[in-house]
């Protein structure tokens, strides 16, 4: 953990050394990530896509093997074969990110870091946060990070057989994320609404614009 957390240290100097603004380092600092990791983006979007498109085969599947889990199992896995379908596919863009959020959380919390924003030279505000190490006090960011969650997720294919449940997450991870995130550093919320929003430009443009032409 201490390689990321020094590469995250050394982009972030970088990407203060162009912006001259820590606040603005970490957005630059995400889009690039995001910019990196778009074809597993991509990758995902499309599974994302297929496994919702066939939710009514599975269902019918489910129906009809829900005595037989051995069949059943076999059957899926038939199923996923045929229309080049992987379950996990759409895990794993958020997997690869999970590393560079604990590794942006750690260095904004680390002493380092603190003894950087310290110095009177270093322009560490932004906009209303006076130090970028320490929660937002007026909960915009928080706020805005549920709103971009809840974005996000009406911009990922969706099935029309949507059940409930998925319905329920809809309203209930954006309302989670937000209290989760309330007590973090600014830097890490800054972080995570910049890839928030990076993660819907992304969207719209494949499912519109990438998918369409693949079809």
């Amino acid at each position: 953990m201490e390689i990321i957390t020094n590469l995250m240290l050394q982009g972030l100097q970088f990407f203060y050394s162009i912006s001259g603004n820590y606040g603005l380092a970490i957005m630059l600092f995400t889009i690039a990530v995001n910019v990196v990791l778009y074809p597993l983006t991509l990758q995902s979007t499309v599974q994302m896509a297929a496994f919702q498109r066939i939710q009514p085969l599975m269902q019918e599947i489910q129906k009809k093997f829900k005595d037989e889990p051995q069949k059943l199992q076999k059957e899926m896995m038939e199923l996923y074969k045929k229309e080049k379908v992987n379950p996990f596919g759409g895990c794993l863009p958020t997997l690869l990110k999970l590393p560079f959020f604990i590794g942006l959380f750690m260095v904004l919390q680390g002493k380092e870091f603190v003894a950087i924003i310290a110095d009177p030279k270093v322009n560490a505000s932004f906009l209303w946060i006076a130090n970028l190490a320490k929660p937002d006090h007026l909960f915009i960011f928080p706020i805005l990070i549920g709103l971009s969650t809840y974005w996000m997720q009406k911009t990922m294919p969706t099935s029309n057989v949507a059940n409930s449940q998925m319905q329920m997450m809809t309203y209930f991870m954006p309302i989670f994320l937000t209290f989760i995130c309330l007590s973090f550093p600014t830097g890490v919320q800054i972080y995570w609404l910049v890839s928030n929003l990076m993660a819907v430009v992304q969207q719209l443009w494949i499912v519109h614009k990438v998918m369409p032409k693949r079809a």
